[in-house]
């Protein structure tokens, strides 16, 4: 077929036309293209393609791919209309990707069957089609906590398999701390511990290449300069190496790590440093195994983009890691450090902060004596978690106790911390709490609570059961009017003060969390009081959604430490209740 029959076939527009157009035989030889088609393959004219197959003169072409295509439309006569195949240039190093049309012609004289193929170079549309793809991937994916080891595997989820095979992230242990990020200097080793690792579809990784957790890199090595530096390191042919080129990009850990990787059959490499607001924070490092292909330009191009976004989402982690760590010290220096050893009573506390709260809250817990064998306890909440609810959560404990030194009764003493709280806040922060005082002497309880969850209260031989307090408005509202409830339970009797965040899960039914809580505390009664708030934490709150406060108290068995008396020694059924029964 010559020029002049092929534009009789196809029309002088297409032969002119600035897309690759080629005619294939019936044994897919081709009999014509046209002078666009020398784009595709520079240094090989059109008019040499004669009688050659595709993979003949576009050698790096997926030339099976439109061959299969090919016969398709030869042999059903329908045309395909977007096949989309690789251009590979420079053993993979770049990539090109064509939109191949293929549809059947027929010519005037020729033996066989003919078909057309015509091809356009849609590069720049693939790669920003994975680059958009890979994005909004991101997007949903990392970052949905405020935990830098979760973030980075977050991370990992995204890379692998859609950039490599083989991810593993590794953070500088300043970050992982959440301290203070510097510029790091030239001369200076970084100090990196492996956060995040993953193969593809969840393959084992190699025992070898898991086993090194944590490196320090070397100053001279070629790895740390480009790191300092903000560049990656980018190693399509990482493969073909030798040992001896391998050992002049690192040493020690690093060196190690390389080589156990290609012994795994990793063959081609990237290294992208993470790097936010100019300071770095570690690296991810990509590799992909044999029977995959080598990394390319535009794959450093997604790996960069990729590491951009999520180095962002790592540092609001660090931030939140450090100004939560901040923010327990305080909270913690608020709270007691020990409490005292009371006569007939086995105590423990817990203090549990929200586990995604940055800020300090106004949960507080406290355990005051007033006299020889006479011990109040209190567990309160401030509404709100900033500064503000810790200041005032402060300065109601010193107010507690300081009151709590007059030897008021429960509900003189909520009455005046009512107006200390209204004094401190404004209309819209107040406090809840419960202030119980214990006499060993005779064993009873004396309570008020200020708007708070009722305590809880295990007894052996009964049901556990909630104390139905006297109703009291929060602190600080003002005008509040408190009552004292008087109980005395028998001996080995266990009862808890608590803050809302033990019962209290978001989509869960208050009452609810409070039958899960009186449940949970009739199993624990074998159970010494540290395990059992330690059980009660667990398995009500393995992950707070606000802070927890809580006192369990339990009574001295019988013989020890108890005066009895007639008539007192069962909770009266008017003064109890028990939701969700």
């Amino acid at each position: 077929m010559n020029l002049a029959t092929a534009q009789t076939l196809i029309g002088d527009g297409l032969a002119r036309s600035p897309l690759s157009v080629a005619i294939f035989d019936s044994e897919l030889r081709i009999v014509w293209a046209n002078a666009a088609a020398e784009g595709a393959t520079p240094g090989l004219p059109p008019q040499d393609w004669r009688g050659l197959r595709l993979a003949e003169v576009m050698q790096e072409i997926d030339a099976d791919a439109i061959e299969e295509s090919l016969r398709q439309v030869l042999a059903t006569g329908e045309p395909v209309l977007d096949l989309v195949v690789t251009n590979r240039v420079g053993g993979w190093v770049e990539e090109h990707y064509w939109s191949c049309i293929q549809f059947p012609v027929s010519a005037p004289g020729a033996h066989g069957p003919r078909v057309a193929l015509v091809m356009r170079d849609v590069t720049e549309r693939a790669v920003s089609q994975r680059r958009l793809a890979l994005t909004e991937q991101a997007g949903a994916h990392i970052g949905q906590t405020l935990d830098t080891t979760q973030t980075a595997q977050e991370l990992l989820d995204v890379a692998v398999p859609q950039l490599a095979d083989v991810a593993a992230v590794d953070l500088l242990t300043t970050v992982i701390d959440g301290q203070d990020l510097a510029q790091q200097a030239q001369y200076e080793g970084l100090r990196l511990q492996r956060v995040a690792m993953r193969w593809s579809g969840d393959l084992p990784a190699s025992a070898d290449y898991a086993r090194i957790g944590s490196m320090e890199t070397n100053p001279g090595s070629l790895h740390h300069r480009l790191m300092v530096a903000g560049r990656p390191m980018y190693l399509p042919t990482f493969g073909a190496m030798s040992t001896e080129q391998i050992m002049q990009l690192d040493v020690g850990a690093g060196r190690e790590r390389l080589v156990t990787a290609r012994q795994a059959g990793a063959h081609s490499l990237i290294i992208v440093p993470l790097i936010a607001r100019d300071v770095i924070m570690g690296l991810i490092v990509m590799y992909r195994l044999r029977g995959s292909r080598p990394f390319s330009g535009a794959d450093l191009s997604l790996a960069n983009d990729l590491v951009s976004r999520a180095s962002l989402s790592i540092d609001n982690a660090r931030l939140y890691t450090r100004e939560r760590a901040s923010a327990l010290v305080l909270q913690r220096a608020l709270l007691p450090r020990h409490i005292p050893q009371v006569p007939g009573l086995d105590l423990c506390h817990r203090y549990e902060p929200a586990a995604m709260a940055a800020e300090v809250g106004g949960d507080w817990f406290d355990v005051i004596t007033l006299s020889p064998g006479r011990h109040a306890l209190i567990v309160g909440d401030v509404t709100g978690h900033d500064i503000h609810a810790a200041s005032v959560m402060g300065q109601l404990r010193t107010a507690t106790r300081t009151l709590a030194s007059l030897d008021l009764t429960p509900a003189e003493l909520l009455g005046r911390l009512d107006r200390v709280t209204a004094d401190l806040t404004d209309q819209e922060t107040f406090a809840t709490c419960v202030y119980a005082v214990h006499d060993a002497a005779t064993g009873d309880w004396e309570m008020a609570s200020a708007g708070h969850p009722p305590p809880v209260l295990a007894t052996p031989g009964h049901q556990t059961a909630f104390l139905e307090l006297p109703p009291g408005l929060p602190l600080g509202i003002g005008g509040g009017h408190y009552q004292a409830t008087r109980i005395k339970p028998p001996p080995g009797s266990t009862l808890v003060l608590y803050t809302d965040g033990l019962i209290e899960t978001p989509g869960t039914d208050i009452g609810t969390g409070m039958a899960s809580l009186a449940d949970s505390l009739t199993m624990l009664s074998e159970l010494t009081v540290e395990d059992a708030c330690d059980s009660l934490l667990s398995s009500l709150a393995p992950k707070p959604t606000d802070d927890i406060a809580m006192l369990m108290a339990r009574t001295s068995p019988v013989g020890q430490s108890w005066v009895s008396q007639p008539d007192q020694d069962r909770i009266p059924s008017s003064r109890v209740l028990v939701p969700g029964r």
